[in-house]
């Protein structure tokens, strides 16, 4: 039942057409929904929100608009075969038709219409006011989301809060006002209060909240006055206090049980199919079960590698993987060994007799997406074992995780330890993220410092270090790994070790390197994507 109302969601959606990314800037309104001809009831509010979801799982519900995120230092990709625009972003050398950054745009762009059609018309709408401020709750929320995805990748942008039509003429807003129309939006919701749990269908499947709840809103504030403490604002301590007292929010109500939200026990149930929506994500995005390439999820194919059958889109990075802390989160982020077509089980690194590399891709291969097959090829609900055959289909409805509880305690430590915080509670979140992650005693011991003897210094860096290790190769998340290191302008770091790329020591006796070559020098511009060539010509004020 629950599958066919969801289905059934999506399939309502499709009376809304919005059109492809600024095209705001160009269309046509004749025909089209407006604030002044819908909500006139509740069917009308529930059909916007249908709506709104259905922009939500575009912007991610297949790899292009995630490949901005390639430019962290934990993913890379194959330099060659068809994954040239995600190649392009590993060595920082875009050019304006990457399909990544079309798409990058053109979706949450067509996010934030869905939002500002609700927005501006939901409060005409004669139901109860709870019933509105939940509406108008999401779409102000996941404009906040699609304009913050934004502004980390490309910097200033034209703002779009009507869907009006200003024949290219909107001019940019630098990257302050950005990001003071994400904090009216999100700051505007957190006030609402919106519930913390939804008892109905479809704001609340298969036993979690599909709607954005309170504890979402209060997550995603601590991570985006984060982002205003660091790079290019560094409004430092003041901010990271603010992240601190957000993320605390979370995690009193969590320890309360105001909030329905916990760690998992065991690091293999994190993105086990078997556990899908599981009480650990605090922002998550929901897929139909259909096996429908514009509904579903299509990720289950593209961590395994070509040479295995699978697309290989994200390759693990050498130097990342090797300084990886060893433990169950690893064994659960990366196959610890790769099975070959005859089900054997070789090292990543291994060369036959010849010298010639046994895994044509000689890098280490993430596997948070993939899941295993039965004997009939079909999808097994499951933690992944990477010595079973790996299902080769792409639809599934893995659900995507954007904010796990676990990122909410290192958002914690690491702004209590940059704002002057409780370092005891501070240490006290990173040590139990890293119990469950690191085997043994090592868990309490960060690059030969015991957290308990961390100055907040160090602590910060642990914090850092242990969110890097926790999204590893999740180009979904709210906060990547990327985004970490363009927070605190280390993007430029990378692109100078990666430049180098210096043979490492993966195993005794064994040396690689990175596959994708970067060359030139380093300019501030390259800490953002160009803006879409097709958009520069609509609206000549796209132009850094």
């Amino acid at each position: 039942m629950k599958n066919k109302i969801f289905v059934g969601c999506l399939l309502a959606a499709s009376a809304f057409t919005f059109q492809s990314c600024s095209d705001f800037l160009d269309e046509d309104p004749k025909g089209q929904l407006t604030p002044g001809n819908f909500f006139s009831s509740q069917s009308d509010i529930d059909q916007s929100l249908y709506a709104l979801y259905e922009q939500v799982n575009h912007t991610q519900n297949y790899t292009n608009p995630g490949y901005p995120q390639w430019q962290g230092d934990d993913i890379t990709a194959n330099p060659g075969s068809n994954k040239q625009a995600c190649a392009e972003m590993d060595k920082f050398g875009i050019s304006d038709n990457n399909k990544g950054v079309r798409d990058a745009w053109r979706l949450h762009y067509n996010l934030i219409k869905a939002a500002n059609l609700i927005i501006d018309g939901a409060e005409k709408a004669p139901v109860a006011k709870e019933n509105i401020d939940i509406a108008i709750g999401q779409a102000r929320f996941w404009r906040a989301y699609a304009y913050y995805y934004l502004v980390r990748i490309f910097g200033p942008l034209p703002i779009n809060l009507h869907n009006v039509n200003d024949n290219g003429k909107t001019e940019l807003t630098d990257v302050k006002g950005i990001y003071d129309l994400i904090l009216n939006d999100l700051e505007a919701v957190d006030k609402l209060n919106l519930p913390s749990s939804y008892k109905t269908e479809p704001a609340h499947l298969f036993g979690v909240d599909v709607y954005v709840t309170q504890q979402t809103v209060k997550s995603t504030l601590a991570a985006v006055y984060m982002s205003m403490a660091g790079y290019p604002f560094n409004l430092g301590q003041a901010y990271y206090a603010k992240a601190a007292a957000k993320a605390k929010e979370v995690i009193d109500g969590v320890n309360s049980g105001k909030y329905d939200a916990k760690m998992e026990t065991e690091w293999k149930n994190v993105y086990s199919y078997g556990n899908n929506y599981n009480k650990e994500t605090i922002l998550g995005i929901n897929f139909s079960p259909t096996k429908n390439w514009s509904t579903d999820s299509e990720f289950s194919s593209c961590c395994l590698f070509e040479s295995l059958g699978g697309w290989g889109d994200a390759w693990g990075e050498i130097k990342f993987w090797k300084n990886f802390p060893d433990g169950p989160r690893k064994r659960a982020v990366y196959d610890p060994q790769i099975r070959l077509a005859d089900g054997s089980l070789v090292d990543w690194w291994a060369l036959d007799d010849t010298g010639k590399p046994v895994v044509a891709e000689y890098h280490p291969m993430f596997s948070i997406f993939t899941i295993n097959a039965d004997a009939n090829g079909k999808e097994v609900k499951a933690p992944y074992d990477y010595t079973k055959p790996a299902y080769g289909g792409m639809c599934t409805d893995t659900r995507h995780q954007l904010i796990r509880y676990p990122e909410v305690l290192l958002w914690y430590a690491e702004s209590a330890a940059r704002s002057g915080g409780d370092l005891t509670l501070a240490k006290d979140c990173l040590k139990k993220v890293r119990a469950r992650a690191v085997d043994g005693a090592t868990a309490q011991v960060v690059d030969g410092t015991n957290i308990d003897a961390m100055n907040a210094g160090q602590l910060a860096e642990a914090a850092v270090k242990e969110h890097g290790w926790e999204i590893a190769g999740n180009w979904v998340a709210l906060v990547t790994r990327r985004s970490d290191e363009f927070r605190l302008n280390r993007l430029k770091d990378n692109f100078e070790y990666r430049k180098a790329n210096a043979p490492l020591e993966v195993a005794k006796g064994f040396k690689a390197k990175e596959s994708v070559a970067v060359t030139g020098s380093w300019t501030e511009n390259m800490n953002y994507m160009p803006y879409p060539g097709g958009e520069v010509e609509k609206n000549p004020n796209l132009k850094r």
